[in-house]
């Protein structure tokens, strides 16, 4: 595909992207994102599977799959609705599909995460302190619920991908300004993005942040990214007191090592950065 009309796609794309991830309910119809996209709909999801490297459904169903998990952790909602938000009519067609994703039927992994936290759980969390290299990433901003920053990290590899400053299979990063335990909801501040060249063309809409080099402590973490309190609360209970490290004047940052759009979410892998003076 000619750079050129890659972009012109990512465009014509956008309106679509930020469509499905703010109508998560909604069935998408095909006529109405094509008209979205400015596309035929004989050609709509022929553009969309290559620009994105899934379909629509693939793309729904990852979204609403987490917003499940999300509810299933931190919500008393029946089973029975969870299922139907997800778009599910069936209690055993969504059991099979969660089970897939999570490792575990969805009712298991409910009672599972309403048992008490014992900080001895996650003693084995690896943590290394490393020499961070230091990057330029192309990004875009996100304000709200960091469970819900998916659908920026699609737009914003879209764009990149489109442009040509990032390839298909580069590593994403997250940026994470502030606690959710102190600062509302609705104020939380977040950057999705992935590296690129220092010099890179990031057009209109793509914001450059630095994150310079320097030690960190680094703890992989494997499982899905709604479950990413639990490291976060042992890192900075357990593991930073003891260990007698400073954490410098930088917000923490994330590494995902492998694709959502085709690891389980309990196999995908998190490298979560701690800035340290």
């Amino acid at each position: 595909m000619k750079p050129e009309t890659r972009t012109l796609h990512a465009q014509r794309l956008d309106p679509v992207l930020r469509w499905l991830a703010s109508h998560p309910d909604a069935d998408p119809d095909l006529h109405q994102l094509a008209d979205l996209a400015c596309l035929s709909p004989y050609h709509f999801h022929r553009v969309y599977r290559a620009m994105m490297g899934e379909t629509v459904n693939a793309t729904v169903q990852r979204i609403r799959m987490h917003r499940a998990a999300v509810a299933l952790a931190g919500t008393q909602a029946p089973l029975r609705d969870v299922a139907q938000r997800a778009g599910y009519e069936s209690d055993a067609a969504f059991n099979r599909a969660f089970g897939a994703a999570f490792g575990i039927p969805p009712g298991r992994y409910r009672a599972a995460r309403s048992l008490p936290l014992d900080p001895k759980e996650f003693a084995m969390y690896p943590i290394a302190i490393e020499t961070f290299p230091g990057a330029t990433l192309a990004v875009l901003p996100h304000r709200g619920n960091y469970d819900e920053i998916g659908p920026v990290f699609t737009r914003a590899f879209m764009l990149a991908i489109s442009r040509g400053i990032a390839a298909p299979d580069a590593v994403g990063f997250g940026v994470y300004f502030d606690d959710p335990e102190q600062v509302p909801v609705g104020q939380l501040r977040s950057l999705a993005g992935m590296p690129v060249d220092p010099a890179a063309d990031l057009g209109d809409e793509l914001e450059r942040f630095e994150i310079p080099a320097g030690r960190c402590a680094i703890l992989t973490y494997i499982g899905p990214y709604n479950e990413m309190s639990k490291p976060y609360n042992w890192m900075y209970s357990e593991w930073l007191p003891a260990s007698g490290m400073v954490p410098a004047d930088f917000p923490m940052f994330e590494q995902y090592v492998n694709d959502p759009r085709t690891t389980p979410p309990a196999q995908l892998q998190t490298r979560i950065c701690l800035p340290l003076r």
